[in-house]
């Protein structure tokens, strides 16, 4: 893990932009908060004006539909933004159970940045009808989204960095719509349900699978993991230890001599192992080894 912590030390000292793209769902009525309230995966309603955080989108057998991040612009105005690509599904599962609902969605695709490294932070700001500031759910990267608006000035400001955005999110175990992220996953798979579940809330669609996973400990048959390589992988490629198929890769990106990509692996394999891709050796490790103090 030396190669992956030396690249979050490097943000710790510089600043970087990346180019972003969302697509942009408003949530706008008298109902609006209700509404949501009874879809999303997060305690819409104990939100305040400004504040976002992130939340799953469940089908009613609570596996994924989406996973978006939620903001209040102002009392009953909202906004889901997610994954590029992806939000004509989103609008289409939301309409599946809006019945007698005063709450107009809306769907715009809205380029933005991500700032990383240092500075970072100090563009966090309040979400509005024009332009979502906040966030992003690295842990190990300080970094903001800065989606709409005229973000032009960031460019001349700060350099692309050399690794690339899905490089990042990969090491930050983000999982991606379309790859680890569809409806044949759980959240509790995904190593998201910490930051994206509330547990005191009332019902919402889905909620079922997620509460009965979390009382028997959220043991599921697989686990989002992070492998990473000193040669080639690619998307598809089986991830194996001691000669058995463990997952196939789902995302690869790779930044100098270090490849490195997402897997859901099953749950018998120990973490912070040892395994090969096409002969290749290939370490394999969960978000706990990787960040706690102990994997640094």
């Amino acid at each position: 893990m030396k190669e992956i912590n030396k690249v979050f030390e490097a943000y710790e000292n510089e600043t970087y932009v990346l180019k972003l793209q969302r697509d942009v769902i408003f949530a706008d009525g008298p109902d609006a908060g209700k509404y949501l309230q009874g879809q999303l995966t997060q305690d819409v309603l104990a939100m305040k004006a400004g504040e976002s955080v992130w939340s799953f989108l469940l089908n009613p057998d609570g596996k994924v539909n989406a996973w978006l991040r939620v903001s209040q612009i102002r009392e009953n105005q909202y906004s889901l933004d997610m994954d590029s690509g992806f939000g004509e599904a989103v609008i289409a599962r939301l309409l599946r159970f809006k019945l007698r609902t005063d709450c107009e969605l809306t769907l715009e695709k809205w380029d933005g940045v991500t700032i990383v490294g240092k500075d970072a932070s100090s563009y966090v700001g309040k979400p509005s009808a024009k332009q979502i500031v906040a966030q992003t759910a690295w842990p190990r990267i300080s970094s903001v989204d800065v989606i709409g608006g005229d973000t032009k000035a960031l460019f001349q400001r700060f350099p692309e960095p050399e690794q690339s955005s899905d490089f990042l999110r990969i090491i930050n175990f983000i999982p991606k719509m379309g790859a680890e992220l569809h409806e044949k996953v759980i959240p509790a798979e995904t190593g998201l349900v910490e930051k994206s579940v509330s547990f005191t809330k009332g019902c919402y669609t889905g909620q079922e699978l997620v509460a009965r996973i979390d009382s028997r400990g959220n043991k599921v048959p697989k686990n989002l993991m992070l492998i990473t390589c000193n040669g080639a992988m690619s998307i598809g490629d089986e991830v194996e230890v001691d000669g058995v198929s463990t997952g196939q890769l789902s995302s690869v990106a790779s930044a100098s001599n270090l490849t490195v990509g997402l897997a859901y692996i099953a749950r018998k394999v120990a973490s912070s192992t040892l395994g090969t891709i096409k002969g290749k050796t290939v370490s394999i490790n969960s978000q706990k080894d990787t960040f706690s103090p102990e994997g640094q």
